[in-house]
């Protein structure tokens, strides 16, 4: 057998020796030679037929150094294959590369500018009700998940109007703001139309409506101080905790309550000031207060109107059926009320939340857990009601 026969069959045993799952085709194709030649080769190695070449003209010396470069030769071969095999692995990785990168030629994004300052007024409308600053409530009596008295009552209103200036120059830099509305809707104070809070309170009636009277004008003063509206419309209702009488009155509502005297030493106070052409007071003559924002006609009241009696479905069920009631007489886009301690809201209407928080007389209810809380909303020119936050206090 030739040199060449022989480094032929050397070539292919060991190549079939590396790579045992590789047919004749591949080892031809590598060897450079058919694929018959690898056959007959292949079966004579099977066969113990392959011949032993011995050269009798060389020395041990150099027999051994040809087997140390046939070592060297066969760890290249490897290497070389290895190499191969990566370099077959990458091809087809810069193929995948290719065709993504193909794809990112033909997806060509949509380009989006960012919009104006939208040119439609909106009016904020600030919901303040159910604060009963002069009322205790022990926490212990209550699992500790609320406590209550004059001074954290003085802490929580601080933050009601520091988080009402927050929210109006937050919305104001998307939309013109010239006015704000205040809703006082009422229950500022306990009072004393229960036996338990004549020993319970803090203050007597009297001391606190004084307490309440320099809150909301320390209030409305900070917000005339630090905004450019060009108007503040507070708007009053009365609560059913603010009363004199024993039983809740129709005839003259509003006159028979301690927040009829907050109100209106409010407006006299203010139309003195350097505030006068900035606010406006609209007092309570009944029940509901109404007024005209941006073409939507509101409904301000209480809320204690409803009457409700701990169905499943909460307080939603007899205000859907009031507020079509009273829409016969006098239709409005939206009511907004208190009262009910639970900040809730729905298409045409808003239920402010408390001041004063989960109490005894919640827990005693079974009434839902809700952090202290008040509203903060805004009648949009063009959308209407929209952008509602609560504001959560501490």
């Amino acid at each position: 057998m030739s040199d060449l026969n022989i480094n032929l069959c050397n070539n292919v045993v060991e190549l079939k020796q590396l790579h045992p799952d590789w047919g004749r085709g591949r080892i031809a194709k590598y060897v450079g030679c058919t694929e018959s030649q690898v056959r007959t080769i292949l079966r004579k190695y099977n066969n113990d037929e392959l011949e032993e070449v011995v050269d009798t003209s060389t020395t041990p010396d150099d027999d051994l150094t040809l087997q140390k470069s046939k070592k060297k030769v066969n760890t290249y071969r490897r290497k070389y294959i290895t190499a191969l095999n990566k370099i077959e692995l990458l091809e087809e990785q810069l193929d995948h590369i290719n065709q993504i990168s193909n794809l990112f030629k033909v997806i060509v994004p949509n380009q989006y500018s960012v919009l104006p300052k939208d040119p439609n007024e909106a009016v904020p409308i600030v919901v303040a009700s159910d604060w009963h600053i002069d009322e205790v409530v022990d926490g212990n009596a209550i699992g500790n998940v609320n406590e209550f008295d004059l001074d954290i009552a003085r802490e929580r209103v601080k933050q009601f109007f520091q988080y009402t200036l927050r929210l109006h120059n937050m919305c104001k830099t998307e939309s013109p703001i010239n006015t704000l509305v205040f809703a006082a809707l009422g229950d500022f104070i306990s009072g004393w139309i229960h036996e338990e809070l004549l020993s319970s309170n803090s203050m007597t009636p009297p001391e606190a409506i004084v307490e309440v009277f320099n809150m909301l004008s320390g209030g409305l003063k900070f917000l005339l101080d630090e905004t450019d509206i060009q108007k503040l419309i507070f708007v009053g209702t009365v609560g059913n905790h603010s009363r004199i009488t024993q039983r809740i009155q129709a005839k003259n509502s509003p006159k028979k309550s301690y927040e009829w005297p907050i109100y209106n030493f409010l407006a006299k106070w203010f139309a003195n000031s350097e505030y006068a052409d900035r606010i406006q007071f609209k007092l309570p003559t009944g029940y509901f207060n109404y007024l005209t924002v941006l073409n939507k006609k509101i409904r301000f009241h209480h809320g204690d109107g409803i009457r409700y009696n701990g169905g499943v479905a909460g307080i939603h069920v007899p205000l859907k059926k009031a507020i079509p009631q009273w829409n016969k007489a006098n239709k409005v886009d939206l009511d907004v009320m208190g009262h009910w301690h639970t900040r809730e809201t729905s298409r045409d209407y808003v239920i402010n939340g408390s001041l004063i928080g989960y109490n005894e007389y919640a827990e005693k209810i079974k009434a839902d857990y809700e952090p202290p809380q008040q509203s903060f909303f805004l009648i949009h020119q063009k959308f209407g009601k929209t952008a509602e936050f609560p504001i959560v206090l501490k």
